[in-house]
């Protein structure tokens, strides 16, 4: 198989694939004029070559001239450069967008540019069903959302020109955006259609043009970029010295007089294209109608991949473009260059022989993938775990089911669309995904990834969230926005992150959201029944049987299915069961003969589990089964601040199986009561949960606390309430731009607009015996950035990570130790800290310490075994393997 190439033209390993030599190759992967250079190139090198003994020109006075000419336009309006390539990574360092607008499948190489600068991508949908053209509704939604559109005209690789009406909105000004017309030239309505003249009068407009397509001088590497004056004199001051080397500016220079040239190129291609397009079509491909140089098609009416296509036309000495590296494009998508009538009949007769070979291999062996949303015999299976409901058990049965397949010597990974919860994890590479997906990827004992869980929403008040896509905010919208605008885009970045997965494990489970049948939410669905058709996985309804109701949640949610999702549904798990079984026997029964499906499993409640919740709605179901009680003597009793944004509250899991501690959570000030320590825990809103605090008076009792010695912990968002001051003058977290704190802590906080997400490890002396440091281990996302108005003492020193250069210290402790804050996520997690930091306050109030016990990673390493072991006690897993189509052991 040819290795997967980003670009065309790579000869190289062609010949080391298949034994070739580069020169007999006929190659359609790259579109350069078939025509060959003009004649002109010829003449530049045998006349001038000792010319080379001298430094080009740094200032391309001559090419630029030209250029000037062509277009009409005013010298200091143009930079040339080394290719495209060049001008692209130029022209994006300039302008530094935060979100750019490309239009997918687009050309690599635009993402690649904004992604060096740590800018993001919004998608601007072009569908298939209208042939990929760009329609100008999308573009000005895009425009309204962007601070950049970066387009193509025409578009690599469909080849479709933009509409008029969008050139003569883009020529109207006032949108930020590059548009690349590095194909025009072979438009016959170039000067007509071409935007160089409103850019060099434009301060929003840029226009990138290549010269070795046209001129079929790849090997040359020459290309220019038209735009006012001040962002081309911007971009020189980036630009490499000499970057345009002397034979590129003379053969620019001499090209641009071969008119005859261009008009035979014109000519040509014409005719050519019509041809081409209309033999590939008749060959059974889905043809997609270009302006370019270039043609579009798919594989899939045939049932066949493009990566077979290439290695069966490897084999006859021909050279296909797998268009699938083109992001949007599955993996049924070639483009071919527009070549000769000899070389078109050559292609033609090689796709004929290669796709017959292709087919009777599919129609014997059955082993040809099919397209995207569809079977792929490539790829990993799926099971997916759907719910009648919220919080049916779905996180924690797909965590055992992740530590059963492991058990059974599977490579297994978990995977959720979209998650929205408060409480999160951070990846190795420091990125944020849900808490559940974290904890599902340490069942398989696995280094989480943002593909486990590519959307993640974290609410930040009614109706509005954070969306964060791969580990990195986006953007805070509203759900219709959300539902309506970026939807479309999300579909693209499930369904990528999810066969990335399958290519590298041998099981994915699949976790849903929610309820599949909410009839509102269907026809966008990313999370239920169309990510399973996506995935072609089976699916097993999870009914909470706690909730009441339970045959009637199952049999209501078939019914609103369609037949299709219906005959997904391969079984029913029955959770959190609690009594005799035998009296639910009869129930069982009639369910089975009402759907035709079998019940699997009837899993029964199971107690003090001890692994982490994934959301509020989960934390206030354990709250209220949770018995308090009288604090004994010899313990500690410990408030948690129950905010109502409250985040990662799995911070203070581990307190809750210390044999010394009563953990509770307050909300009022009634429910204050006489805490030995209180803990001021994350919130995902710090400005309205400490108003919160403020307004019901739960502020007042935490100061008087603090004024009499009382043991205080912030956390994240509580560390940054327990300062003076904190400011937001770009209202990224409030309305507010400057808000007090409590006062405990001098220090103040400035919110931002980059989130902070990163894995901590470092030391820590605080509450150690004298010279002994404990080592630490956490991590940390946040928004705000904290400084100090008084010398303070750092608690914790933490190693480098991310794009850290040394080692930095976190946090602040008052004097006597007993009130501290971090931005470390996990900080009590730590055995030995947490015990020293009890130990502390137990010999503050007369009592003796207690050795360390509690290991909690270990326990929870055991929860993870005692889950699976439970789940498989009570649960068919021959079936379960049936329909995964694998066999246990």
């Amino acid at each position: 198989m040819l290795e997967r190439y980003g670009h065309g033209g790579d000869l190289w390993t062609a010949a080391e694939t298949f034994g070739m030599p580069k020169d007999q190759f006929l190659d359609f992967s790259s579109n350069m004029n078939p025509l060959g250079p003009p004649e002109t190139v010829g003449f530049i090198f045998s006349s001038r070559w000792k010319e080379v003994v001298n430094y080009p020109d740094p200032a391309v006075r001559e090419l630029t001239r030209k250029l000037a000419a062509k277009h009409k336009v005013d010298e200091d309006c143009i930079l040339v450069g080394n290719g495209a390539a060049e001008l692209i990574d130029l022209a994006v360092r300039v302008l530094r967008p935060g979100l750019t607008g490309l239009a997918r499948p687009s050309f690599g190489e635009y993402e690649e540019a904004v992604a060096k600068i740590g800018g993001r991508v919004y998608d601007i949908p072009l569908s298939e069903a209208s042939g990929y053209e760009l329609k100008l509704s999308d573009v000005k939604e895009a425009a309204s959302l962007c601070d950049l559109l970066f387009l193509g005209h025409p578009n690599n690789p469909t080849g479709r020109l933009l509409p008029g009406e969008i050139v003569s909105w883009l020529a109207a000004g006032g949108i930020p955006a590059i548009i690349d017309e590095a194909f025009l030239d072979f438009s016959p309505r170039e000067e007509e259609l071409t935007l160089t003249r409103t850019a060099a009068e434009s301060s929003s407009l840029m226009v990138i043009r290549s010269m070795t397509k046209f001129y079929s001088i790849p090997g040359i590497r020459l290309g220019y970029i038209v735009a006012n004056p001040e962002r081309i004199r911007l971009m020189k001051r980036l630009q490499v010295p000499w970057s345009v080397n002397a034979l590129a500016q003379w053969i620019g220079s001499s090209v641009l007089e071969e008119r005859e040239y261009a008009v035979r190129t014109l000519e040509w291609l014409k005719e050519e294209r019509e041809v081409l397009t209309g033999k590939l079509r008749k060959l059974g491909l889905r043809v997609i109608d270009s302006d370019a140089n270039f043609i579009l098609f798919s594989l899939r009416p045939l049932g066949l991949t493009v990566q077979a296509l290439q290695a069966e036309m490897g084999r006859r000495g021909i050279l296909v473009r797998d268009a699938s590296l083109f992001a949007g494009l599955d993996e049924t998508w070639c483009r071919v260059a527009v070549k000769l009538r000899e070389q078109n009949e050559k292609l033609l007769a090689g796709l004929t022989e290669a796709l017959s070979v292709l087919q009777g291999s599919a129609e014997t062996e059955d082993a040809v993938p099919a397209a995207v949303g569809t079977p792929d015999r490539g790829l990993a299976p799926t099971l997916m775990i759907q719910g009648t409901s919220s919080d049916a058990g779905k996180s924690l049965l797909t965590a055992a089911l992740c530590r059963i397949l492991l058990q059974d010597g599977w490579r297994v990974a978990p995977f959720k669309s979209q998650n929205m919860s408060l409480n999160s994890y951070v990846t190795p590479d420091g990125k944020e995904i849900g808490r559940a997906q974290g904890m599902q990827a340490d069942a398989c004992r696995i280094p989480a990834t943002t593909d486990m869980n590519p959307i993640l929403l974290k609410p930040k008040k009614d109706m509005i969230s954070q969306v964060v896509v791969h580990g990195k905010p986006f953007r805070d919208l509203d759900a219709r926005t959300y539902r309506e605008k970026y939807l479309p885009e999300a579909e693209r970045v499930v369904k990528e992150a999810l066969t990335r997965l399958r290519r590298d494990f041998d099981v994915v489970l699949i976790e849903g959201a929610g309820s599949p049948a909410e009839i509102n939410l269907k026809n966008r669905d990313i999370v239920n029944m169309r990510l399973a058709g996506w995935a072609d996985a089976p699916v097993l309804l999870v009914a909470d049987i706690d909730r009441g109701g339970v045959f009637a949640s199952i049999v209501g949610t078939l019914e609103i299915f369609t037949p299709e999702e219906r005959s997904r549904v391969k079984g029913f798990i029955i959770n959190k069961f609690r009594g005799d079984i035998s009296l639910l026997k009869p129930g069982l029964d009639w369910l089975e003969r009402r759907t035709g499906k079998p019940v699997l499993g009837v899993i029964p409640y199971l107690h003090q589990l001890e692994l982490e919740d994934e959301d509020s709605a989960s934390l206030d179901r354990r709250l209220a089964e949770r018995q308090i009680g009288e604090k004994q003597p010899g313990m500690l009793d410990i408030a948690v601040l129950r905010l109502p944004r409250i985040s990662n509250f799995t911070d203070v899991d581990p307190l809750e199986y210390e044999r010394d501690v009563r953990l509770r959570f307050v909300e009022t000030p009634e429910q204050f009561g006489e805490p030995d320590a209180v803990i001021v825990p994350g919130s995902k809103n710090t400005v309205d949960d400490l108003l919160y605090l403020r307004n019901g008076g739960l502020e007042r009792k935490l100061v008087d606390f603090a004024e009499n010695g009382g043991w205080i912990v912030g956390i994240c968002a509580g560390y940054q309430m327990l300062g003076c001051r904190l400011l937001d003058p770009e209202l990224v977290e409030s309305n507010q731009p400057e808000l007090r704190g409590l006062g405990l802590f001098p220090t103040e906080t400035v919110f931002a607009r980059e989130k902070r997400t990163v894995q901590a490890q470092g030391t820590t002396g605080l509450y150690a015996r004298q010279g002994q440091r404990f080592p630490i281990t956490g991590y940390e996302i946040h928004m705000g950035q904290t400084s100090f108005l008084e010398p303070v003492e750092h608690p914790f020193l933490l190693l480098p990570a991310a794009d850290d250069t040394e080692p930095a210290a976190d946090g602040v402790v008052n004097g006597d130790g007993r009130r501290f804050g971090t931005y470390v996520h996990g900080i009590l997690h730590n055995d030995d800290f947490r015990r020293a930091w009890l130990n502390r306050i137990r010999e503050s109030k007369g009592l003796e310490p207690v050795p360390a016990e509690l290991r909690f990673q270990e326990r929870r390493e055991a929860a993870f075994d005692r889950l699976a072991a439970h789940v498989r006690q009570h649960l068919d897993m021959d079936r379960l393997y049936e329909m995964i189509d694998r066999k246990e052991g």
